[in-house]
């Protein structure tokens, strides 16, 4: 009866709400899927609403798990909850997917999974297990799940398309892994509702005044006005003075279950406090602790009865809170005796995190046996890739340390692994303890490096560069290799901020000039130790100089690379330093085999860098769809994993398809979040960007602005292409010097570069810069070489475009209208439509009418269908298209349908006849 009023009084004034719950049950029967996070703080009824929804699922399998507080840092164990129903469907998965949530639950040992293929796995089982029947999956106090379980089941819910699955997450606060997710926010119950549930609670006892202070201080919370007379005594609730007491909601009901745990007998409170620490729910460790400290299953009863907790099954407290007020009002003494009885009653193997974990809650007193058993717990939890939880058995076996040394080393360990965990603030305390516990200076060397690029972390530039130097020049002497690989991570921190330094001691130029002092190498120098110094010399004394060094250091990557030694934490200064160089073809292929192998290896932390920078490669190219399906990649990644977004490609591909408001918006979204983080670089890109989309519109000022803008400080990797930009810009405006000043500075870096994308595009300028009846022969010497230079595609459109604008001008119509027909045809099978229209423009100026191109079938394809179609008529499987794309097979066929209906076709064999314009 108590539980039905509980129900029934949270549930009072939620009609609306059951019915959209309802609606999205029905939609799940129909084969639909449905997400909703519901969300309100305790007690609002979040709980109640989703156990009327279970009640209503006739005919589906029900998943329902509860995250627990102190559960929070185990990982994996919400999805290990999600999938131990399901686990029968295992044989159903991809052997990728399988091996990874099996090693993520601890089930089988092999590398560190992928975070994504264990999101992929579970929605693989959910899609299998609705395949069989309607399926719905609750994550009750979704707050409370541990990190890599909710970036998992955050993923599953945003994947989730085409199958016959519900999720439904209930959360107290928003929560990162669900932003975007429709949502359904609880509020307090109306004024009528509300007084109609405390009359029922609380008949006759409230003067009128002391009846509204209530409802109006509980905010209509269902919960606090249900439990209100058990927090209070009737005197107390007529003079309303114990009010004062119970100032939040949240205290309020803890101390309702407070008092009812304390009038209980000492054997039932020690059985409830033993089930609020292990919050598994697994009742043979319940029962074994329990057996341990002498008490017997007759002690459930009294709880039972009060409603404070259920037995049957695994076990359950009726609400999140009575099993924070048992926990937080026990002793110390008290929660320690419990703890040593569960770490004896956990004798899984399979469970020795459980029982480190208990085992360093028990202890008293500093034990390095102990604080080696959570060592070795958090190498587990990082072989399952649960990095969070590493981070926290690290932590803990710190508090056991009894050794200074060796609490300073583990302490160390454990900011870095908090820091990898994305939590800074706690790795910043951390390296205060390693710092204060260090006996020798190795340590504070090396705590100084970690705080230094958790100063990187944090704000991607300003603090990092003179942090990492300093840490640098610390590390000569104690470890010389490491010395010269902090020093290029202070020389690439530098280049990032660029423009944004702050004082001559953080500049770009200072950091190189203080990096000259790095140590020699001790063998035979490897590309590492030469791009060290090319860039030594690069920033300052300038590209010229540097240029051969540059050279040998990108010749020695591509060597190591080829024999799988090269380090791929050098990739992004090694991209930068091939643009340096015109080299676009060595760029290209570096870009392709990093992402090719992090696709092998899943490494998810990189993977979304190398997607969004082989997108840039694909706009060049003129792919600008595969580039959109690449950039939804990253995102979908991003998404999952909690990784920052690097947006420099939206903007890049939104300027070549013409797209003037979207890319005025992302440029001015780019530079003010660059400068928001300290991050220089990303402004010239976003300024290159800008001035493109303005070449292309015809804006020649505002993008002779832009490049004027962008080339205020010599960014490696972008300053050569807003080069060429501003030539153009300037010549086509009429500013003949400012062109040939840029022509000039273009020259003198890209003039001994014998690549065909440097000679090409230096042609390219001349003739733009020059103008005269010089100009041809290096127009045709730049499509001479823009043609053997495929990664050039775009410019050798636009070189067609420049020499066919300049054959009109000289009136060589028809020799123009050759030219521009070639760029029109280019831009449009492209989709550049501000490109386009330009050629088209010229093309009628030069006396021929423009038609819409009809060489093949032109589509409304969204850029994943687009992925997805280029995948099939390449033969891909739904499997295999499923796995590439991180969606089900059942997905992929729902997509395909789509396609098939707008195509007009009814098969893959059509499908792969049918000429089209994937743009």
């Amino acid at each position: 009866m108590r539980e039905n009023a509980v129900g029934v009084g949270a549930l009072l004034g939620r009609r609306r709400e059951q019915q959209m719950l309802a609606g999205l049950l029905s939609d799940a029967r129909e084969g639909q899927s449905a997400v909703l996070v519901v969300r309100g703080e305790a007690g609002i009824g979040k709980t109640a609403l989703v156990t009327d929804m279970h009640k209503q699922a006739s005919g589906f399998r029900v998943i329902r798990i509860s995250g627990a507080e102190s559960e929070m840092e185990l990982a994996y164990a919400g999805v290990q909850q999600v999938c131990a129903p399901l686990m029968a469907l295992a044989d159903r998965l991809p052997k990728p997917q399988r091996n990874a949530l099996e090693v993520a639950l601890g089930l089988t040992e092999g590398d560190a999974p992928d975070g994504l293929f264990v999101g992929l796995a579970v929605l693989t089982l959910l899609g299998e297990a609705g395949s069989e029947r309607p399926t719905v999956c609750v994550i009750d106090d979704a707050q409370w799940v541990d990190r890599a379980s909710m970036q998992a089941l955050g993923f599953v819910a945003r994947r989730l398309l085409a199958e016959p699955v519900m999720m439904v997450f209930a959360v107290r606060q928003p929560a990162a892994e669900l932003a975007g997710l429709p949502e359904l926010l609880l509020h307090g119950l109306g004024d009528s509702d509300a007084r109609a549930l405390l009359a029922a609670m609380v008949p006759g006892r409230l003067s009128d005044r002391m009846r509204e202070n209530i409802i109006e201080e509980s905010g209509g919370n269902p919960l606090a006005l249900l439990e209100l007379h058990r927090a209070l005594s009737p005197t107390e609730l007529a003079g309303g003075y114990g009010l004062a007491e119970a100032r939040s909601t949240a205290t309020r009901v803890e101390a309702t279950f407070s008092r009812q745990f304390h009038d209980l007998s000492a054997p039932t409170r020690t059985l409830l406090l033993i089930a609020a620490a292990e919050p598994t729910g697994e009742s043979s460790w319940l029962w074994r602790a329990a057996d341990r400290l002498g008490i017997g299953v007759e002690a459930a009863a009294p709880a039972e009865a009060a409603g404070l907790i259920s037995t049957v099954g695994r076990v359950r407290f009726r609400h999140p809170l009575v099993r924070s007020a048992i926990y937080g009002n026990a002793s110390l003494s008290e929660r320690r005796q419990v703890h040593e009885a569960l770490a004896h009653a956990i004798t899984d193997p399979l469970a020795a995190d459980h029982r480190a974990w208990h085992r360093a809650h028990a202890a008293a007193a500093p034990d390095e046996r102990i604080a080696g058993e959570l060592v070795l717990a958090a190498g587990r939890a990082r072989a399952r890739g649960g990095a969070a939880a590493a981070a926290a058995f690290l932590a803990y076996a710190v508090d056991v340390t009894p050794d200074s040394n060796r609490r300073a080393e583990r302490a160390l360990q454990a900011a870095q692994a908090k820091l990898d965990a994305g939590a800074p603030d706690s790795a910043a305390q951390l390296l205060a303890v390693a710092e204060e516990a260090a006996d020798g200076a190795s340590i504070g060397v090396r705590v100084n490096l970690v705080r230094a690029k958790l100063a990187f972390t944090a704000s991607r530039g300003r603090d990092a560069p003179p942090l990492l130097l300093a840490a640098a020049r610390q590390l000569e002497v104690i470890d010389p290799g490491l010395a010269r690989e902090t020093y290029l991570e202070a020389l690439m921190s530098a280049i990032i901020v660029g423009r944004l330094s702050v004082g001559e001691l953080s500049s770009p130029a200072h950091i190189a000039d203080a990096a000259r002092h790095a140590p020699r190498p001790a063998g035979p120098p490897k590309a590492v130790d030469m791009l060290l110094d090319g860039l030594i010399v690069r920033l300052t004394e300038g590209h010229v100089a540097a240029a051969p060094t540059l050279r040998s250091a990108i010749d020695e990557y591509v060597r190591e690379q080829r024999a799988g030694t090269a380090d791929p934490r050098w990739h992004d200064i090694t991209n930068r330093v091939c643009l340096d160089l015109f080299d676009q073809d060595t760029y290209n292929m570096l870009s392709a085999r990093q992402l090719e192998m992090l696709r092998r290896t899943a490494s998810l932390t990189l993977l979304p860098v190398a997607l969004t920078t082989q997108a840039g490669v694909h706009v060049q190219l003129g792919e600008f769809g595969q580039a959109a399906a690449l950039l939804e990649e990253a995102e979908v990644i991003r998404t999952a994993t909690g990784a920052p977004a690097q947006r420099y490609i939206e903007p890049y591909l939104a300027a070549y398809r013409g797209q003037q408001q979207l890319t005025l918006d992302l440029v001015r979204e780019s530079i003010d979040g660059a400068t928001e983080r300290g991050e220089g670089f990303a402004i010239h890109v976003a300024l290159y960007a800008a001035a493109i989309l303005n070449n292309g519109l015809g804006h020649y000022d505002e993008a002779l602005s832009n490049c004027r803008s962008a080339l205020q400080y010599d960014d490696i990797g972008i300053s050569l292409y807003a080069l060429t930009e501003m030539v153009e810009a300037a010549a086509r405006s009429g500013r003949t010097s400012i062109a040939t000043d840029a022509l000039t500075r273009l020259a003198e870096r890209a003039g001994p570069i014998t690549t065909d994308s440097a000679v090409g595009i230096l042609a390219r300028s001349r003739a733009l810069a020059e103008a005269g009846p010089s100009a041809e022969d290096e127009y045709l010497t730049a499509i001479t070489h823009l043609e053997r230079s495929r990664p050039q595609v775009v410019y050798l459109a636009r070189t067609h475009l420049v020499y066919g604008e300049w054959l009109r001008r000289a009136d060589r119509r028809t020799d123009a209208r050759a030219e521009l027909r070639i760029a029109y045809d280019m831009f449009s099978q492209m989709g550049a439509e501000g490109f386009a229209a330009r050629a088209g423009r010229e093309l009628q100026a030069a006396g021929e009418k423009v038609h819409p191109q009809t060489t093949g079938v032109t589509t409304d394809l969204t850029p994943q269908e687009i992925h997805i179609t280029r995948l099939a008529r390449e033969g891909y499987t739904n499997p295999e298209i499923g796995a590439q794309l991180f969606i089900s097979p059942r997905t992929v066929e729902w997509h395909l349908g789509n396609i098939f209906a707008k195509l007009g076709v009814s098969s893959r064999r059509e499908l792969r006849r049918l000429a089209l314009e994937l743009s």
